[in-house]
């Protein structure tokens, strides 16, 4: 049976490449590489005996015991959701208008992030500060209602993009010292962003950078670096996932290295679809479906728990009673198609997948106003945040990991545009 999935494989990928060359466009490479990489290599992983299916200790065990069966029903969905979300994709591409003019170029672009240094400057300096308080303060989930406040300093990634902005605005020749010190600051942010217990936020700029240096290559050339990238990006994630478990300051990068690509012959990273047939168990016969209302949940999380002491908690586990909250919290991602399944089953992920093409395509559509690195700046940070969104989980949580990575992206984005009004470009 897995060798129709392959066979499905094979043919989406043959239209993401097409559609990348074509259009230049990465987007569809990524949800076909998620479901080659989490769907059909999970399952061979484990039915080769390299890996066993995910067991969570929970409270009480509401789960049916993971079968081959179990694993081509969800197998079924997550490829479903993946054909219809990638021919989606392509329909709207089609469909979706360009802008009918574009209001800025790089020339503008550049001189705003220089006159803005300084600004960037103290909002680091700021972030640095509230960084060494709040540290030690981020405890429990996101899917518990923690404060956003202390989820500010999740913003490292946004950082060191703005800093790379400022570093290369300037030549060597212009201005030395802003050169090195902002390359300083981009060499700190990005060893803050390495950490085992919050792996996506180096992706978080690692992906947006890779988009901006290869901004002006031709298609072929620049699919050669993302594939030397996504080998280095998943070494650094599997290293990180060896890091939870063990110390590995004093080992020599040839054992590091044997290490990562151990954790990564094992697929225990790439789990989602055990979390996919776990999800299968919970809807409907545990929980209703919530037609839409995880969705809806993206605005209410925000709201402070003082205000809203009742605000329910995120994820299906949490909802449940599963974890022991004092303890900590325990998830399996479940694809976003495992989040769709619990907005409405069968119909949910049809319906969600469409959905989700025309809002990436109208993403886009809206980054590409911008004529200049910002077009390339914001292509880059959707493509990062997709691959946590890809991976599933409580997806208020994930919109709120991905709001206070690049809060201060967002509001030099807010300054430019008021300063191109000012313009009159807007």
């Amino acid at each position: 049976m897995i060798q129709y999935y392959q066979i499905a494989f094979w043919i989406l990928l043959a239209i993401a490449v097409w559609h990348y060359f074509k259009y230049n466009d990465e987007f569809l490479l990524l949800p076909v590489a998620f479901f080659y990489f989490t769907g059909i290599q999970r399952y061979l992983a484990v039915a080769e005996g390299k890996a066993e299916w995910v067991r969570v200790a929970y409270t009480r065990n509401i789960f049916s015991p993971m079968t081959d069966e179990k694993a081509m029903e969800a197998m079924f969905l997550f490829a479903m959701g993946t054909v219809i979300l990638v021919l989606s994709y392509r329909v709207f591409n089609r469909k979706v208008q360009w802008p009918r003019w574009q209001v800025d170029n790089n020339e503008i672009f550049t001189a705003f992030i220089k006159k803005h240094k300084s600004l960037i400057l103290g909002l680091f300096i700021f972030y640095t500060i509230l960084f060494t308080i709040t540290r030690p303060l981020i405890g429990g989930s996101i899917a518990l209602g923690q404060s956003y406040f202390l989820l500010l300093p999740m913003a490292v990634g946004g950082f060191v993009l703005l800093a790379y902005l400022v570093f290369r605005s300037y030549t060597w020749q212009e201005d030395t010292g802003v050169k090195l010190l902002y390359l300083g600051l981009m060499i700190y942010a990005i060893i803050q962003s390495y950490h085992p217990g919050q792996r996506f936020q180096f992706l978080s700029w690692m992906v947006a950078i890779g988009v901006l240096v290869t901004k002006d290559f031709n298609t072929k050339r620049k699919i050669k670096y993302y594939i030397a990238g996504g080998m280095l990006v998943l070494f650094f994630f599997s290293l990180a996932g060896v890091m939870r478990r063990m110390d590995v300051s004093n080992l020599s990068i040839n054992e590091k290295w044997e290490l990562a690509s151990a954790r990564t012959e094992s697929r225990e990273d790439q789990n989602m679809l055990d979390g996919f047939m776990m999800v299968l168990d919970v809807y409907p016969e545990h929980l209703n479906y919530h037609y839409g209302g995880e969705h809806l949940e993206i605005l209410m999380r925000p709201i402070p728990r003082a205000i809203w002491p009742g605000k329910p908690v995120g994820g299906y586990a949490n909802k449940l009673g599963l974890n022991q909250l004092e303890k900590g919290t325990v998830g399996i991602s479940q694809t976003i198609y495992g989040t769709f399944y619990g907005e409405g089953g069968f119909w949910g992920i049809i319906i969600f997948s469409i959905l989700y093409g025309w809002l990436f395509v109208k993403l886009f559509r809206m980054a590409a106003r911008y004529n200049s690195d910002l077009y390339w700046l914001i292509k880059g940070i959707i493509l990062a945040s997709f691959i946590p969104i890809l991976r599933g989980g409580d997806l208020p949580g994930i919109v709120a990991f991905i709001g206070m990575s690049y809060w201060p992206v967002f509001i030099m984005i807010y300054l430019y545009n008021r300063h191109l009004k000012k313009l009159g470009l807007q």
